[in-house]
């Protein structure tokens, strides 16, 4: 059996210890938590376990999607703690909260999870399933990545930012304008995020929207030219690389 599916509906007792047992969460906290979050449902929805796919859980990217074409939760792990959350966004999802899904530039939607996330975490605490006050992960950046602010440390702050339980080390070397832009996307986040509850997707999606535009208009790196690392990221620190003799330089 490659995928097992479920019709979860919170009124039906028999659906709901379905997908308890899918976890081997009987008995466990994790049964209540499952039970808190199918609380913010109000119609039932269609859960399909991947067998084939079942990874293991990271802070780093979320193991479960929706399928934008039926509405339906696509899981792709056996962990409990994993199911809650994918209840709560599926909760989100039905709701309407904004995806960014298939919009042009990834960025938009990897800034989309990262506020999901941030709103996962109010609806948890909201539920009494608080999640941890300290972060619970931690991850080193390669410098290569991070010394100039580009449209590739661009992508990798957006992409941390939106891990809220993630502890980000950055190492030496590592543009100040990078480690900036990290924290202003982390603040922006928590704002989009701020207050929201499940009802809320409105004011969701209106601060989502002009945070992109923001973004877009003031923080984003643009296009490289020649001249954008003639002087490094601080203007006292001239790197002459392009005056070098040889093919790749001027002289």
């Amino acid at each position: 059996m490659t995928k097992s599916t479920y019709y979860v509906d919170k009124s039906d007792s028999t659906s709901i210890q379905a997908i308890i047992d899918a976890v081997d969460a009987g008995g466990t906290d994790y049964e209540e938590a499952i039970l808190a979050a199918l609380t913010l449902h109000d119609r039932s929805f269609v859960l399909n376990m991947d067998h084939v796919g079942l990874v293991q859980t990271t802070p780093l990217q979320d193991p479960f999607t929706f399928d934008m074409e039926t509405d339906e939760l696509i899981l792709y792990t056996d962990d409990p703690a994993t199911l809650v959350d994918a209840i709560i966004e599926m909760a989100m999802y039905l709701r309407g909260f904004n995806t960014l899904i298939g919009v042009e530039d990834d960025w938009k939607t990897q800034l989309a999870i990262g506020a999901w996330r941030y709103v996962r975490n109010n609806l948890k605490a909201q539920l009494y399933l608080m999640p941890p006050a300290e972060k619970q992960w931690s991850a080193s950046l390669e410098p290569e990545t991070v010394e100039h602010f580009n449209l590739i440390s661009f992508a990798t702050v957006v992409f941390l930012a939106g891990c809220p339980n993630l502890d980000v080390v950055f190492p030496e070397g590592t543009s100040p304008l990078v480690e900036a832009a990290y924290h202003r996307l982390v603040r922006m986040l928590q704002t989009v995020a701020y207050n929201v509850g499940i009802n809320d997707f409105r004011t969701f999606n209106r601060r989502l929207g002009r945070a992109v535009s923001w973004i877009e208009e003031t923080l984003m790196p643009k296009d490289a030219t020649p001249f954008d690392n003639l002087f490094g990221d601080n203007a006292d620190e001239l790197d002459d690389q392009l005056f070098d003799e040889g093919p790749d330089g001027w002289v």
